[in-house]
């Protein structure tokens, strides 16, 4: 009988543990943390091809890094002091960047995560661990998006419900837009979208509660944005926004404009106290207009409950504020005074107004619904009903006011900006997710209750297997929003740098094939003099600059126009001009990138453009300077087993023949001697359908080095005549 009282034993114990998994906490806390860890996993998979940063601004912020901790002498808070004490500083230009005229660092940068990570490094460093501030920055985007998941947990639960809470923090560690930009190696937005969705939770948490803690708390995550995030602009006047239609719709809600006021104005502080923005951006600019009536508003409030005002006054007072600050801010920026918007902001809220520096910017091109169901799948669907059904309780309810302006603004913003479609994420997941659980949850009361039939949709009656069936199919749709295969094969995709920003997404065994950049980087930190003068087009600056340690005329902040247009200049004018121009910028190598296709005939390979790097950029240097794009590329076919391929060739003009660009280009190196273009005994190659022609060796530019494996990155020494 031991036996038997021993499985008794067991069984009993076994049936304890199961009782105590079933718990309510025990289940939601191990949903979250898989969440964090599918979060965590993903993102940190490119690891497995080494410890690199990914795509342009990450090595920026890196060096950025290493700055704060080369002026932290005695402790990290010397380097962070360092930052923002530029208000009383000299403003030393790093020509690093932007030579000759050089960069001022702290002035055009915003140092939220650089500050994280070499805070981190710093402390690391001191626990007396061996790590390196490179290791660190790579790791903080993946870490800081995956703990966005329990943010975006306490948002659903104020919302609505744990239930929402689980499943929006599911949604978002699976979303695709998300993971995109917040993977091993990326930028700061993995720091800012977790800091925005807390600030969310904690406003509305804040006037809940009447809480003045939680609204200083709200105030410094959204401080956090702001020094991290140039999209702060959203969620910094998104929160006014809501705040200032309740005020106006509520007057007598003295909590809210308390709330507000607080968190606000530390938000304020952290604007004007940060080098890029100051005073004037957080006060007196148009990116401030909202958040200031939305001030003067709750001011005011505040200000009525003090000496008693009626309602009705305060509400009449509130509609006349607003209307005479609105008309005053647009009489200040007509004279000036007020700091207007930036083209690329213009071309969010206004997407038919585009200038140049936006149109020839990839991520600034407005995105398609193809793409937004890429991105999102079903659970954008789910998201914009859910918009819809916090919108009908907006007029009672705060939280679904906020709810439904953060829905369909951050959709509106998203339509006009592909880069902003990471900005719609939290929308998704939280609305997608207060949907099905709004949904599903009322079709499982009627499913277990006793009728058999009920009047739905216009008193029409539907019976409980067409509701079962129903919520069949909306499982099954949420479904395909989680379980996801692209999501997987995204989180395998290589950092750039080692494909040269060439499609080579989802591939689990990329084996270093593309990799012409490292080895370029590599040979100009071993051959180029410190000092000289990288000139390049812009996409590059950021690699060169940062990587090698040698200055470059441009880079990926775009921040000097005049400078942008001189590069495109001299690289599509013949090569006198172009010499000028270099000579000018003190330019004394050129790097230039085109990952070149190629076929084979009669056991030659016949090279053409592949059209992912210079080539198709000049284009749009074309733009940069007004000059016509169809001068410099045209279209010509390939015809192979029956079919005409549309390739992209050198247009047969004067421009294009002479382009200082397409010259070195189209320069013989060791192992590419024939370009598709080129005629062969003096007619076209048979299966080439296009102009055709010979570009004539350079003069003035000596090519000292073609990338391997495949010389698509070619480095050339510029040879001045005096």
């Amino acid at each position: 009988m031991e036996w038997k009282d021993y499985l008794s034993k067991v069984g009993n114990r076994f049936l304890h543990f199961i009782e105590i998994l079933g718990n309510e906490k025990i289940v939601l806390s191990v949903v979250l943390v898989l969440s964090f860890l599918i979060a965590l996993l993903l993102r940190i998979a490119p690891m497995k091809w080494g410890i690199y940063l990914n795509e342009f601004d990450p090595f920026y912020e890196y060096y950025l890094a290493e700055q704060i901790i080369k002026h932290s002498k005695s402790s990290i808070l010397d380097g962070i002091a360092w930052w923002f004490s530029w208000w009383f500083d000299d403003k030393p230009k790093d020509t690093l960047f932007w030579a000759p005229i050089g960069r001022d660092l702290r002035a055009t940068s915003q140092p939220g995560a650089a500050i994280f990570s070499s805070t981190i490094f710093w402390i690391i460093k001191n626990m007396g661990f061996d790590v390196d501030l490179y290791t660190v920055h790579a790791f903080l985007p993946p870490i800081g998006a995956s703990l966005a998941v329990f943010a975006m947990y306490l948002l659903g639960k104020e919302l609505h419900s744990s239930e929402v809470g689980l499943l929006a923090a599911l949604l978002l560690s699976v979303c695709e837009a998300f993971l995109s930009r917040t993977n091993f190696g990326a930028k700061h937005e993995g720091l800012a979208i977790p800091f925005m969705i807390l600030f969310f939770y904690l406003f509305l948490r804040s006037h809940r509660e009447g809480s003045k803690l939680l609204a200083v708390l709200a105030g410094l995550s959204m401080g956090f944005v702001a020094l991290s995030w140039g999209a702060y602009l959203y969620p910094w006047n998104l929160v006014a926004l809501v705040s200032l239609i309740w005020m106006i719709y509520r007057p007598s809600d003295y909590k809210l404009a308390e709330m507000f006021l607080i968190a606000n104005l530390i938000a304020q502080l952290f604007i004007a106290i940060t080098p890029r923005f100051g005073p004037r951006v957080a006060f007196i600019s148009a990116y401030s207009i909202i958040p200031m009536v939305a001030n003067a508003i709750a001011f005011l409030i505040i200000l009525g409950r003090k000496v008693i005002l009626p309602t009705i006054n305060l509400r009449t007072a509130a509609l006349l504020l607003s209307a005479i600050i609105a008309l005053g801010s647009g009489i200040l920026w007509y004279l000036g005074i007020l700091q207007s918007l930036s083209g690329r902001i213009l071309a969010v809220i206004i997407p038919v107004w585009r200038v140049t520096g936006v149109t020839t910017v990839a991520e600034h091109a407005i995105p398609t619904w193809a793409g937004f169901f890429s991105d999102y799948s079903s659970s954008l669907i789910f998201a914009i009903f859910g918009g819809l059904l916090a919108l009908k309780e907006a007029r009672g309810s705060l939280k679904h006011l906020f709810a439904s302006l953060l829905m369909f603004t951050s959709l509106y913003f998203a339509a006009s900006m592909i880069r902003l479609t990471l900005l719609l994420s939290p929308a998704v997941a939280l609305l997608g997710a207060y949907a099905f659980v709004e949904i599903s949850t009322n079709m499982l009361e009627i499913l277990i209750s006793k009728p058999t039939r009920y009047k739905l949709l216009r008193k029409q009656e539907v019976s409980k297997d067409a509701i079962a069936l129903i919520l069949i199919v909306m499982f099954l749709l949420m479904g395909v929003s989680i379980v996801n295969a692209r999501v997987a094969l995204l989180s395998h995709t290589p950092p750039l740098i080692l494909t040269s920003s060439v499609s080579s997404t989802y591939n689990f065994n990329y084996d270093y094939r593309f990799s012409d950049w490292l080895s370029a980087l590599e040979w100009i930190k071993a051959n180029v003099p410190e000092n000289v003068v990288i000139g390049t087009w812009w996409d590059y600056g950021y690699w060169i600059s940062v990587n090698t340690r040698r200055n470059t005329t441009c880079d990926n902040a775009t921040i000097y126009r005049k400078q942008i247009q001189k590069i495109a200049e001299a690289f599509l004018s013949p090569e006198d001009r172009a010499l000028e121009i270099f000579k000018e910028l003190g330019v004394s190598y050129v790097v230039i990138f085109e990952p070149f296709q190629y076929l084979t005939y009669g056991g030659t390979r016949i090279y053409y453009p592949g059209f992912q790097g210079d080539f198709s950029k000049s284009a749009q240097m074309a733009v940069w300077i007004h000059r016509d794009p169809t001068r410099y590329i045209t279209t010509a076919f390939i015809e192979s087993g029956g079919e005409r391929i549309p390739i992209y060739v050198p247009a047969n003009t004067t421009e294009a023949l002479n382009a200082t660009l397409y010259r070195m280009m189209f320069t013989k190196t060791q192992n590419r001697r024939m370009f598709v273009f080129e005629p062969l005994l003096n007619q076209p190659l048979p299966f080439y359908r296009g102009p055709t022609y010979t570009y004539a060796p350079l003069k003035n530019f000596k090519l000292v080095y073609a990338s391997e494996p495949n010389e698509w990155v070619l480095i050339f020494k510029v040879r001045y005549n005096d």
